[in-house]
């Protein structure tokens, strides 16, 4: 014969389910990358981004707080009113265990918000995890430069014009629309690829081409090195046009020192 549904049971499993679902993706968020990096290299777990963990996470927690209420009030509410009205008539039999589990909880939360040992531990592990991800050469130029336009960008690199950015672009087949509002992210999703991925095209110099990009982030000395010339050359040469620096300052920090953009800067040494 068929037996009717029970909703009693449904619950359970549901709940049971739930708690797994919370518990197995608690976890990956946990350790997972911070979002800066996630985005950058379009970070996955099981096919799923951070984002999509998130979501998991956030709406199981939201079904499960649903599916206890139900519990409670639907399925057990009988018991639950029962079981109140016996404890007011008779009073409280578990005393300790009440009070035990109120400075549990109390101390759980003063710990964590004081950021107290050993509740500060843990979250510090999980930050150390979540560090952990992240890699030097694969570190975005700016925190979430996927959100960077290629025009954005070439200001970010000091670079005169964002042609130079589109004719790199251009010779690696990359498909993009605009350079005012198509963001790195956007452009990766359309090549099949992740911003970091773009933003190496971009950033990578022609074997053939000792300068062009990012002039504003290297030093007097580094400018030496690639010249063939001594630092007191070129420090002598700025000196003949009026303009105050030092060996160790990067030209991006000459150039705002002395009011010129980063480029001018570079033709004076280059010349």
């Amino acid at each position: 014969m068929k037996t009717k549904f029970s909703w009693r049971a449904f619950i359970s499993f549901g709940l049971t389910w739930g708690i797994l679902v919370i518990l197995v993706s608690g976890v990956i968020l946990y350790v997972a990358p911070p979002g800066r990096y996630a985005h950058w290299v379009n970070w996955e777990l099981a096919g799923l981004s951070k984002e999509g963990w998130q979501a998991i996470h956030t709406l199981f927690s939201l079904g499960f707080i649903v599916l206890s209420v139900f519990h409670l009030f639907a399925v057990n509410w009988k018991a639950f009113v029962s079981y109140l009205k016996s404890k007011t008539t008779k009073g409280f039999s578990k005393k300790r265990e009440l009070i035990f589990s109120i400075v549990a909880v109390l101390v759980f939360f003063f710990g964590t918000v004081f950021s107290l040992p050993p509740f500060q531990t843990v979250m510090d592990f999980g930050e150390s995890a979540t560090n952990s991800w992240e890699k030097t050469e694969e570190r975005a130029p700016v925190p979430h430069a996927e959100l960077l336009t290629l025009t954005e960008l070439a200001h970010q690199l000091d670079i005169e014009s964002v042609d130079e950015i589109t004719r790199k672009l251009d010779s690696h087949k990359i498909i993009y629309k605009d350079t005012h509002t198509q963001t790195l992210q956007e452009i990766g999703e359309a090549n099949n690829s992740t911003p970091l991925e773009i933003y190496e095209i971009i950033e990578k110099k022609p074997a053939n081409h000792g300068q062009g990009m990012g002039v504003g982030r290297k030093t007097i000395e580094d400018f030496a090195k690639e010249l063939n010339k001594s630092t007191d050359e070129l420090m002598q040469m700025l000196e003949k046009n009026n303009i105050d620096a030092k060996p160790t300052e990067t030209l991006r920090t000459i150039g705002e020192n002395n009011g010129l953009p980063p480029r001018d800067v570079y033709k004076i040494l280059s010349e």
